[in-house]
């Protein structure tokens, strides 16, 4: 379940130099959320993504983020924003759904 946009609000959504906004990592988390839902099975929840290979998912989902604002998807998709925005990421670069 992503957080709402309220939840957002308050919290610092940043690492290494680069911050999302609140409006900016709702749609972000949406956006996650997506892809893992495309990827759910019959009575099980999705299976953990790799942070690169989710990386290389979003731009396939959000193609006009990587051509108006180039490598910014790349900066999006570090572990502590990615678990910042709600989702688990473990020692091994596994994305996982809650």
């Amino acid at each position: 379940m992503v957080k709402k946009f309220k939840e957002f609000l308050n919290e610092d959504i940043s690492a290494d130099g680069f911050k999302l906004w609140a409006r900016d990592a709702h749609d972000t988390a949406r956006n996650i959320n997506t892809i893992f839902k495309g990827r759910t099975k019959w009575f099980s929840k999705p299976e953990p993504i790799h942070i690169a290979e989710l990386c290389q998912l979003y731009k396939e989902l959000c193609p006009a983020m990587e051509i108006h604002m180039p490598g910014v998807v790349d900066k999006i998709f570090q572990p502590d924003i990615i678990r910042k925005l709600g989702y688990p990421v473990d020692d091994n670069g596994m994305v996982h759904w809650q």
